[in-house]
């Protein structure tokens, strides 16, 4: 009887643990996701989805922790954004695809993005302006790691 009470509160103290690891870093991936300051023009899409898997998770098909916030901005792409959102959540790019519309590709339209670590997690910042002929103006930062 002993040993199975061992073993319970075992597993309980295990999922409890793992509980709190996925919380802490929920707040942490919150928190630098946050830190993209935007305009109250700006329109939220979709909302965002905690991280899965926790300790059990194998990041076979996608990460294992990812939060994410995406907007329409309803403006077009000015010449400083990205590098300026690069610069609010403090990401200094391992991968930078700046942003260049090139009026034969795409419509006119536009995709780049700034991609690096902050404090151990992947920070991605993309911007897609879909053309001069398009009311649709997105900016998405997502914060993720893959395995705890």
């Amino acid at each position: 009887m002993a040993a199975v009470a061992v073993i319970v509160a075992g597993l309980a103290g295990f999922s409890m643990n793992v509980h709190f690891q996925n919380e802490a870093n929920i707040r942490e991936m919150k928190a630098i996701a946050d830190r993209l300051q935007t305009s109250p023009a700006w329109e939220p899409l979709g909302g965002t989805q905690p991280p899965l898997g926790g300790a059990f998770c194998i990041p076979i098909d996608g990460p294992c922790a990812n939060y994410a916030y995406r907007w329409d901005t309803h403006t077009p792409y000015r010449d400083g954004d990205l590098e300026r959102y690069m610069g609010q959540v403090g990401l200094t790019p391992d991968e930078y695809k700046p942003c260049l519309r090139e009026p034969r590709f795409n419509s006119g339209g536009l995709t780049c993005r700034g991609v690096g670590r902050i404090n151990g997690w992947d920070v991605r910042i993309t911007i897609n302006d879909y053309g001069p002929e398009s009311d649709s103006y997105t900016t998405q930062i997502v914060v993720e790691r893959y395995g705890y």
